[in-house]
């Protein structure tokens, strides 16, 4: 009798379970630098290639061995506000710089030009003063890496839109002797004792120039110049001596 040897096939079923693996950043290299002025900074890798896509809000998700790091957009942003000097002989112009966007490791400074409007060298916001440009670059200095970032808007100009206040000139001298208006009269010039008023002709030769300028003991035309002063327009550059810009204008010298 033959031995029939039938083969037992066994079956086993083996479960295997599916595993996500998260991505890890395990190496970055390569440059840092700003993208145009669209306001993203990002560090490049180098080496091997990997792919780019994009996920929620402002995060870049990277698939491969190595992975860039990726500064978000919402970087720190600089804003500017400024107000003009009411007159040119005041001093009531200022100026407010805010940062947003500053994490709690980040340190920031200013750095204003000139130097002379922030006593203490840090200034968030300047005040008192005169029409001119200012200039601030503010820097932006991470706690925790020693990393130091500059953002330097741009220059701020401090308009003088009226013209003195306090001061008022006039534009016209009648010499002939009457006590009325036989001399350049400049109102409340005594308030800037500092003062230097020049006089040129019309050809820009100076005819008269001195320092505290004040309508009665020191004034143009005087009796030792009026004579030989023709009846002409001639030219004034007041300097009020408080750091404010020099007044420029006419003035017409009528002989009778």
């Amino acid at each position: 009798m033959k031995k029939i040897f039938i083969p037992l096939i066994l079956l086993f079923t083996i479960s295997v379970q599916s595993q996500t693996i998260m991505p890890q950043v395990i190496n970055s290299a390569g440059d840092h630098r700003a993208i145009g002025s669209s306001g993203l900074t990002i560090t490049d890798n180098v080496g091997e290639t990997f792919i780019q896509t994009v996920g929620s809000g402002n995060i870049m998700i990277t698939q491969g061995f190595l992975q860039p790091d990726v500064i978000s957009k919402l970087g720190p942003a600089v804003s500017v506000i400024k107000n003009d000097v009411s007159c040119s002989d005041k001093k009531d112009g200022n100026i407010s710089v805010s940062v947003s966007n500053i994490t709690s490791n980040q340190q920031v400074n200013y750095i204003w030009s000139p130097s002379t409007v922030c006593p203490t060298g840090n200034c968030s916001s300047i005040d008192s003063l005169i029409a001119g440009t200012y200039t601030v670059v503010v820097v932006i200095t991470d706690t925790t890496t020693s990393a130091v970032d500059s953002i330097k808007p741009q220059p701020v100009i401090i308009n003088d839109l009226n013209g003195p206040c306090k001061v008022k000139i006039y534009n016209a001298v009648t010499y002939n002797g009457d006590g009325i208006n036989d001399y350049f009269i400049i109102d409340n010039i005594s308030d800037f004792p500092d003062n230097n008023v020049i006089i040129f002709n019309r050809w820009g030769l100076k005819v008269f120039e001195t320092n505290g300028y004040d309508n009665v003991t020191k004034f143009w035309p005087n009796k030792n110049d009026a004579g030989g002063l023709p009846s002409s327009t001639y030219f004034y550059v007041i300097n009020l001596g408080n750091g404010t810009p020099a007044l420029k204008g006419w003035v017409e010298l009528i002989k009778n």
